[in-house]
């Protein structure tokens, strides 16, 4: 009887010992899983990071690409309207016509009366 005492009691403890040993290696498992999961998180994280920083540094990049188009656009539009002028005022040498010499003198008497509102009108 004793005998089958110790063998149901070593049968219990075993079963504990069993449950416990089987404890520790799940929890083996878990950490083991978990520290691969982590392990493969780090260089995704590191290369998103890379990702964005390229993605920040083309977006700069694109926008000084386009101010500095966007300046020479307007630069080209100010010389184009500079060589217009030019144009202009090198086409008109020769005389004024009546109607245009008739205006001038209009507004240079308007310029006098304005300058000398006092003066005497002939």
């Amino acid at each position: 009887m004793n005998n089958a005492l110790n063998t149901i009691q070593a049968a219990k403890d075993g079963g504990l010992a069993r449950l416990v040993r089987n404890g520790v290696v799940a929890c083996m498992l878990v950490c083991a899983t978990a520290g691969a999961m982590a392990q493969d998180r780090g260089p995704r994280r590191d290369e998103m990071q890379q990702q964005q920083m390229r993605d920040r540094y083309e977006s700069r990049a694109q926008d000084r690409f386009d101010n500095r188009a966007n300046e020479m656009r307007d630069n080209a539009r100010r010389q184009e309207q500079i060589e217009d002028m030019r144009r202009e005022s090198e086409g008109r040498r020769g005389r004024l016509t009546p109607d245009e010499r008739r205006e001038l003198k209009r507004q240079i008497n308007e310029a006098n009366v304005d300058l000398y509102p006092n003066a005497r009108r002939r």
